[in-house]
């Protein structure tokens, strides 16, 4: 795999997991637990943030597709686990969601994990 191909793989899933933070952002927004579905649906599409998220969404969504035209699936969709590293990782900065060490040593294995798979130039089993 070429390195402009795993940058790119990196961006997208960089990207989705900048759109769960949003998305958590934006939950914590809705703090009407007594409002019907209508009045919350009403609330989510009217939230900036759930708005930047979903169109976020909608643009990596293309890009995925994209991806997939030049790159084979089973090469790329590992990179996709980034997301976890970069949700688990914001949801401590951003909302002081607490990790332990267990989950930093699995997040650290995930990203070697990734590293493996990135330099596997064989091609197949």
């Amino acid at each position: 795999m070429r390195i402009s191909h795993i940058l790119m793989l990196v961006l997208f899933s960089v990207g989705m997991g900048l759109g769960q933070l949003l998305l958590k952002f934006s939950a914590l927004q809705q703090n009407d637990a007594g409002a019907g579905f209508v009045v919350r649906l009403v609330t989510l599409f009217t939230d900036w943030t759930f708005l930047l998220a979903a169109t976020f969404y909608g643009l990596l969504l293309i890009f995925w597709v994209w991806l997939l035209t030049f790159l084979p699936l089973s090469r790329a969709y590992p990179f996709t686990i980034l997301s976890f590293i970069v949700a688990t990782t914001g949801s401590a900065i951003f909302f002081n969601e607490q990790m332990s060490r267990t989950m930093v040593a699995g997040l650290a294995l995930i990203g070697l994990g990734l590293i493996v798979l990135s330099t596997d130039t064989s091609g197949g089993l």
